[in-house]
């Protein structure tokens, strides 16, 4: 199937993303295709260094880090209409093998870059919220920022902003400190 356009007034499924043909990367966020640009060097080493103190952490526990590409859906319809790749995401439900994740993570980690600001903040935020997602960390490496998001049951509410000389623990693993200065290192 050729690939879709970006932003276009198409609506697609998870289905149809399995057809698309070519190199590129692409989301789903309510049916609509998302183009996903090339990260920076900046992007690929904070999530580098993420992915490392994350996944060392969660060795030999019930969890499982995830970073992009990787896709996940919340169902396991394939006519569902959100596919996406986090930057990084943990996942603690049993991951069976194959070319998705499938479930609502309980800590999801978004690095912004210039291409993704509006996605990141506004329709996966909303679409994160719908899917009950624990937490949200949304790190901008233009400020040297990390803003952390935790559900309260009804929506992600902020509730705050981390920043160089700063260390944060995500919610659920509270003895996994992590150091501002090193993310952005």
């Amino acid at each position: 199937m050729p690939r879709p356009k970006a932003g276009g007034s198409g609506r697609y499924t998870y289905e149809d993303y399995q057809t698309w043909d070519g190199e590129e990367r692409w989301e789903l966020i309510d049916g609509v295709p998302y183009l996903l640009a090339s990260p920076s060097t900046e992007h690929q080493q904070i999530l580098m260094q993420l992915s490392v103190e994350i996944g060392g952490y969660l060795r030999g526990k019930e969890c499982r880090a995830f970073a992009a590409p990787m896709d996940l859906t919340f169902s396991p319809d394939s006519k569902t209409k959100d596919v996406v790749q986090p930057d990084l995401f943990v996942i603690c439900d049993p991951v069976p093998p194959g070319p998705r994740v499938i479930g609502a993570p309980v800590w999801i980690i978004e690095i912004l870059s210039p291409s993704t600001v509006a996605n990141d903040l506004i329709r996966k935020m909303n679409l994160y919220q719908r899917a009950g997602v624990r937490e949200y960390w949304i790190v901008d490496p233009m400020e040297n920022r990390i803003h952390v998001y935790l559900h309260d049951g009804a929506v992600l509410r902020w509730q705050r902003e981390y920043q160089p000389g700063d260390t944060l623990a995500p919610s659920m693993f509270r003895d996994r400190v992590i150091r501002v200065d090193q993310v952005f290192g």
